[in-house]
Formats: structure tokens, C-alpha cells, sequence
């Protein structure tokens, strides 16, 4: 029994909401040779940065972003897990919870936020691309780089 059968061309991303295609598309599109319509991704980018300003957002901005983008489709769950993973609960966590005495200044965040909790998370996320580098953590200076490109898209 081979559990890991897989068509020989996919043509949705495994880990992308929106871009589930149903078999009559693909019915069409095997038979017809009709194209499946594709989105203009420019649209729902141009339309967040009109709204959102990812060079001074607060963290709920940014799952708000997120949010649109991977219902959207245009962007993956690892990049949607990433934006959304909330630093300051885990920081708050590890402080009640670790073995040990953390500091009360211990922060996970690489940049400070302004007194309204606004941050630029091009910076941020830059910073943490750059301090996986430097210790080798290939895996998240992908994943953060992958998300630095979404959020500079956004700030154009």
C-alpha cells in the first residue's frame, strides 16, 4: 500500500488556504484546456499597505495583515504562523513559568516599540533574520526573510 501518493503535477501549494482547486476546475482544465483563473495578488497587497503602515504597527495590525493575507492565499501557514506568533505572551509565559530568575527586563523582541506599542517590524523581523544567521538557525533565517519580503511588498 503506498500511503504517499501524490499526483504527478499539484497544482495547489500544500500549505495555502485559498488556492484549494476543485476537481471540475481541474476537469476543465485537463479537458478544455481552460486556465484556472488566478487572483491578482497586487490588489490585495496595494489595498493593506493603503490601510497598514508595517513600518509603524502595532502586533494586532500585523495578525490583522497576516490574516487577510493567508485567507487571501497569498501566503503560506508557516509565514502566517511566524507573523502571528505572539512574542509578548511567550515572553510573559517563560517569565511566570521557567526554571530559574529571568530578568523583569528580558524581552524576545530584537527591536523596541514605541510608547503606543508600535514597532517597525521591517526592522524587527531584519533583526531576527540576522541573529538566526549569526547562530546558524538556517530554518528561521528562511522563514523570517520569507516574511521581511511580504512586509517590504507591504511598505511600498
Amino acid at each position: 500500500m503506498n500511503v504517499h501518493a501524490f499526483s504527478s503535477q499539484q497544482l495547489t501549494s500544500l500549505y495555502s488556504k485559498s488556492r484549494f482547486v476543485k476537481a471540475k476546475e481541474v476537469e476543465e482544465f485537463i479537458f478544455t484546456g481552460k486556465t484556472v483563473e488566478q487572483k491578482d495578488s497586487s490588489a490585495i497587497y496595494k489595498g493593506l499597505s493603503d490601510k497598514y503602515d508595517v513600518r509603524n504597527a502595532k502586533f494586532g495590525e500585523i495578525v490583522e495583515i497576516s490574516n487577510a493575507l493567508y485567507d487571501a492565499g497569498e501566503i503560506s501557514l508557516k509565514e502566517h504562523a511566524v507573523l502571528t506568533f505572539d512574542y509578548d505572551r511567550a515572553t510573559n509565559n517563560l517569565k511566570r513559568h521557567a526554571p530559574g530568575d529571568i530578568p523583569k527586563d528580558f524581552d524576545m523582541y530584537e527591536t523596541s516599540a514605541n510608547s503606543n506599542g508600535q514597532r517597525d517590524w521591517i526592522s524587527e523581523f531584519g533583526a531576527r533574520a540576522a541573529k538566526d544567521f549569526k547562530f546558524g538557525n538556517l530554518i528561521g533565517y528562511q522563514s523570517n526573510t520569507k516574511v521581511l519580503d511580504i512586509l517590504e511588498r507591504l511598505s511600498r
